[in-house]
């Protein structure tokens, strides 16, 4: 489980990198696309709700980092984001095209409304939050969902680094 979470904060590392540094910067683009929540909910998928909740943690505190955003903003609803999605690891297939489309699809929907829920606790701190209804709402959904295929595609060449391998560790998750 140590190799797998470590593996996963490697990438969550490179995907929040790659987020706040090079997609925030291109003019052209409303939103950045949220490659770390597509990445998180992948890693909750592929190993259930305590992989989740530690990847959805370590993701938002990467992310609170980076962002200058309070600390505990991000962690708090990606660590709720990562035990949710966790719990359909047996349910959600990770292959195929439609499927990682709903899921992220969904993440992306969950993320706004956590984030609106969460803002309540940070009532001093000037986050941008677009809300559901709204042009960049609508923008991040729809490249999140785009991307979500080929992510989900990248990320399943690393599922024998990522993947908790023993059944002991599976059953610990529930």
């Amino acid at each position: 489980m140590t190799k797998s979470i470590l593996v996963s904060t490697f990438i969550l590392f490179c995907s929040v990198i790659i987020e706040s540094s090079i997609l925030s910067n291109i003019t052209f683009l409303m939103v950045v696309p949220d490659l770390v929540l597509i990445s998180t909910v992948y890693f909750a998928l592929l190993n259930g709700k305590t992989a989740g909740s530690v990847t959805g943690f370590i993701s938002g505190l990467f992310l609170d980092f980076v962002t200058g955003i309070p600390f505990g903003f991000n962690c708090l609803f990606r660590t709720i984001m990562g035990y949710i999605f966790g719990s359909f690891t047996e349910t959600v297939l990770l292959k195929g095209f439609v499927i990682p489309m709903v899921t992220i699809g969904l993440a992306t929907f969950l993320k706004s409304l956590l984030v609106s829920a969460v803002i309540v606790f940070f009532p001093n701190v000037n986050v941008f939050h677009a809300g559901i209804i709204s042009q960049e709402f609508l923008f991040e959904f729809i490249v999140n969902i785009l991307l979500a295929p080929v992510i989900f595609k990248f990320l399943s060449f690393f599922n024998n680094l990522l993947e908790i391998s023993t059944t002991q560790d599976k059953v610990d998750n529930v």
